[in-house]
């Protein structure tokens, strides 16, 4: 018999039997009777893959948050999706409400080739349940979902329930009109919250701005379930599925440069060998 602690008034029976499907899953996990193994995901960096005890989880939900003026266009958090899936192979299913954005050659650039996407438009109404059935088919390797509005945590409890029933991967890419919007920040069901967005360069200037150089992220989990948050500044190396952590001494001053006095200097001509 089960004790349901969140069956509380006004909960609609298919949430309920979601409730109870969910904590049969976690039973049959705990005694080695799941029909999915939980695998992980490269992140492309070692040093994030260590403090996930070796990756991403896969058959599960993840939360993508944008940072600063990345929030609404969620150019930076979906680099970070395709520099994960490009660790992967298989066909990868986009859902989306909005005119698609993409730009193929980044995503190539990151390592996720355009011809494994499945692009899927549908309306704001229709968008999570879309996302749930796409988890409970077989044949993705994961479902990318652009989120422009805020989602309930039932619907949070439902998609993870549906990716964990089939050991499907989903990322939800959550965009916002104005980076301190507090539904971003809402109770969720999702394994791990992340945020990524561009990290500004030490003099100041404008971190959209054009710089040589590689380009940089800050990484953000501020939520992991059974695990710690953390916070990294990586940037893209020169070959696709790989990133790096920024070294705490790259942005230090540049040590004074010592010149002799002109009276040591010898006068032309009369160098030693």
């Amino acid at each position: 018999m089960f004790h349901m602690e969140e069956n509380m008034a006004g909960t609609r029976p298919n949430d309920t039997i979601a409730m109870l499907r969910a904590r049969i899953l976690r039973m049959e996990r705990q005694s080695g009777a799941s029909l999915h193994e939980t695998g992980r995901l490269s992140c492309g960096c070692p040093e994030i893959d260590i403090h996930l005890s070796g990756g991403l989880e896969q058959g599960t939900t993840h939360e993508i948050l944008g940072r600063g003026v990345d929030t609404a266009l969620g150019c930076y958090a979906t680099r970070w999706i395709a520099f994960i899936l490009s660790h992967t192979t298989g066909t990868v299913a986009w859902v989306h409400t909005a005119p698609l954005d993409l730009h193929a050659a980044g995503l190539a650039q990151a390592g996720l080739q355009p011809d494994r996407l499945i692009c899927l438009h549908t309306t704001p109404g229709n968008v999570l349940g879309l996302t749930e059935d796409l988890l409970r088919e077989t044949g993705l390797v994961a479902v990318v979902t652009d989120l422009d509005r805020p989602m309930t945590l039932t619907a949070s409890r439902r998609l993870r329930l549906a990716a964990e029933g089939t050991g499907q991967t989903a990322f939800l890419l959550r965009r916002a009109a104005r980076s301190n919007d507090p539904a971003l920040l809402q109770p969720s069901a999702c394994t791990t919250r992340w945020r990524i967005g561009p990290m500004p360069w030490p003099d100041g200037q404008d971190c959209l701005a054009f710089h040589p150089g590689r380009p940089r992220m800050r990484v953000e989990l501020l939520r992991h379930k059974g695990g710690r948050a953390g916070e990294w500044i990586v940037e893209t190396e020169h070959a696709p599925h790989h990133l790096s952590v920024v070294s705490p001494l790259a942005d230090r001053p540049v040590a004074s440069t010592w010149f002799p006095r002109s009276s040591s200097i010898p006068p032309a001509g009369h160098a030693q060998p």
